[in-house]
């Protein structure tokens, strides 16, 4: 059986609402045979090279009569591929994170929890402060700030450390921060308005300097850890003759 389809205009073949594609359906193009048995005669046709640029979707419920279409077709495919895979990736992360701070310590998951507050506080700021210098320097605290609870979540031991990031400096920062957006929000910017925004700038290189200086000593432990294997390795390799020196002497 001979089976005639309306050429349809991409315009009415592309369907926004629908994912892009529209549907095909026996009554909309005049066809007498069930969904089973078009799909069928349209793959038959589709093979034998007597429908060129005829395309069926992957569930083979959707047909394109262009390359256009079926090109466009591909693209969202693609893209909801993209965004299934990075929701699957952030649901992964984000349960694999719940899961290693159930065992924390609830004062430890507090710290913590507070600790994201504040980085949201900051990029809030970020966001609102148009001026790429110190924005620059915002994302730089925000990024230290992330590694420091990163490293208590890693090692919770550490987080009496941070007592007094917690409790002054992190609260001062974002006082600072707040205190910028207003002035840089003002029309006019006038003498003191400058120079106070002048002086929260470099302020806040110097926290960012202190932040630097805090997370470095976070890993102050582990860099004792490190130091202390290589140099029992090292001993033991000089015992066994398996240094340099004892390659070019022949371990005499």
């Amino acid at each position: 059986m001979t089976i005639f389809l309306t050429e349809k205009s991409i315009d009415d073949m592309i369907d926004t609402k629908r994912n892009g594609i529209k549907k095909y359906k026996e009554e909309e193009y005049g066809l007498q045979k069930k969904e089973k048995f078009v799909v069928k005669d349209l793959e038959t046709m589709i093979r034998k090279g007597w429908f060129l640029q005829g395309h069926l979707d992957e569930q083979k419920a959707c047909l394109m009569t262009s390359r256009e279409a079926f090109e466009q077709y591909q693209e969202l495919m693609a893209q909801a591929r993209q965004q299934k895979a990075r929701e699957q990736e952030t649901k992964e992360r984000q349960k694999a994170d719940a899961d290693r701070r159930a065992g924390l310590d609830p004062k430890v998951q507090e710290v913590i929890e507070a600790g994201n507050a504040y980085i949201r506080k900051i990029r809030e700021c970020n966001d609102a402060i148009p001026g790429e210098v110190v924005s620059e320097k915002m994302s730089r605290m925000e990024l230290l700030t992330k590694r420091i609870f990163a490293r208590v979540e890693q090692n919770p031991e550490v987080v009496t450390d941070i007592r007094r990031l917690m409790e002054y400096y992190l609260p001062t920062a974002v006082k600072l921060l707040e205190a910028y957006e207003e002035l840089d929000a003002q029309p006019v910017q006038g003498e003191n308005i400058l120079s106070s925004k002048k002086e929260i700038e470099d302020t806040l290189d110097t926290l960012n300097i202190a932040f630097e200086k805090l997370l470095d000593d976070l890993f102050q432990e582990t860099a004792w850890d490190v130091s202390s294997d290589i140099s029992v390795l090292k001993t033991m390799l000089a015992q066994e003759g398996l240094t340099k020196n004892d390659f070019s002497t022949g371990g005499k």
